[in-house]
């Protein structure tokens, strides 16, 4: 099972962290080439691929591999 955050195209919006149930996500330390801040895949051990973090995401940024 993977998790994939498109860094180019996030726009840091963060809902992914929000709304994740599982708390897999937390705000990263990396930025991107339109100064944006990407959220950091923490523990993706806990991702139950409920793929809320996928849906949410208003710039489909994010894919959860099953």
């Amino acid at each position: 099972m993977a998790i994939f955050v498109d860094g180019e195209i996030c726009k840091g919006c963060q809902l992914c962290i929000h709304f994740c149930p599982k708390k897999v996500f937390e705000v990263g330390e990396e930025v991107n080439d339109k100064g944006f801040i990407i959220p950091k895949i923490a523990h993706k051990d806990q991702c139950i691929k409920c793929k809320i973090c996928e849906l949410i995401c208003p710039d489909l940024a994010i894919f959860v591999e099953r």
